[in-house]
């Protein structure tokens, strides 16, 4: 087999929506670079944000540096072929959509709150012309749903760090701000990723409708908890802030149903995971789904306490609960 036919195999063995989102990446960053003056329209400028309403969802498509061009394309091609087998190629596209603009309007407002903040000081107008962009955000919300679906799956590198899947979104948050000093794109890095991270938390834990269970979001997934994108020493600090925001929002406790660790047993591993631990998991996962679909029968879902969106639960457990209305 010749070298261009072993790469033609490699390329085919991606997922076609993730080809095609790595070739808008190859196409923005060429296009910036021939036509520098085309990142005032597509990447977000708070002070042009009207009429360039577009720059939200742009912007998060739109790299600027070689290295993570490369970085990026290798990533998304890596996380689509685990996460889109198993959603589908429309859910994992609604789900990419939906981090991108949730991340660009978060990064807009916090633009404009920190010029507030700062109007009177003497470069504060530079950040409303400052052009942001980045796809970290995509990466990073990717990076959450990995966590959902194999959370303990084992990953090695260079044969002697080991680290488990539930861990990567809070080590690629800290990667990426690292980096970002390097690249100079403090503005850019840290909001996409923040926002990237807790939109697809955001969306994972309360709004993605689970069709095969009549549900919206992974509430009893212990392994999805919001202090569990934090470090062991701090997560009964961060559980404990988010019980206290649930009582003083007078939110019920959470009962996990018994047994029920994760939402989908994901059936595909990453590069370099153990696969001996991945098949445990698979065959742990599918006893806990049996399990959780048949508490879903016997006993109605109740609100979460343990998360600092235990409002947001709240409103969707009670749409979660309505009975479907019969057709005419």
């Amino acid at each position: 087999m010749s070298a261009q036919q072993a790469v033609l195999n490699a390329i085919s063995s991606f997922t076609k929506l993730s080809r095609t989102i790595a070739a808008v990446l190859l196409a923005t960053y060429t296009i910036q670079l021939i036509a520098p003056a085309s990142r005032q329209y597509t990447a977000l400028v708070a002070g042009r944000f009207i009429p360039c309403a577009w720059s939200i969802f742009t912007a998060g498509i739109l790299e600027t540096h070689l290295l993570k061009v490369f970085a990026d394309v290798a990533g998304i091609l890596v996380l689509a072929k685990a996460i889109e087998p198993l959603w589908g190629s429309k859910e994992f596209l609604k789900f990419l959509a939906v981090i991108n603009a949730a991340t660009g309007i978060c990064t807009l407002v916090l633009v404009y709150l920190m010029f507030t903040l700062t109007q009177y000081s003497e470069h504060s107008g530079d950040l409303l012309y400052r052009e942001i962009a980045g796809f970290e955000g995509v990466l990073a919300g990717c990076l959450v749903a990995l966590k959902q679906i194999m959370p303990d799956n084992e990953l090695v590198l260079l044969k002697i760090i080991r680290f488990r899947v539930k861990h990567l979104p809070s080590l690629f948050v800290l990667t990426a701000v690292v980096s970002s000093f390097v690249f100079g794109t403090k503005l850019s890095t840290i909001p996409f990723v923040l926002f990237g991270t807790y939109s697809a938390w955001v969306y994972l834990r309360f709004l993605q409708l689970k069709p095969d269970m009549s549900i919206r979001g992974d509430l009893y997934n212990d392994e999805l908890r919001f202090a569990t994108f934090f470090p062991g020493v701090l997560q009964p600090h961060v559980d404990a802030l988010a019980d206290a925001v649930g009582k003083l929002l007078k939110i019920p406790s959470r009962t996990a149903a018994e047994g029920a660790e994760t939402f989908n047993a994901g059936t595909s591993t990453l590069p370099g995971s153990d696969d001996a631990e991945a098949a445990r998991r698979r065959e742990r996962g599918g006893r806990a789904l049996e399990e959780r679909l048949a508490a879903r029968k016997a006993v109605p879902a109740v609100a979460v306490a343990h998360d600092l969106e235990a409002g947001t639960a709240h409103e969707v457990l009670a749409e979660s609960n309505k009975k479907p209305q019969p057709l005419e």
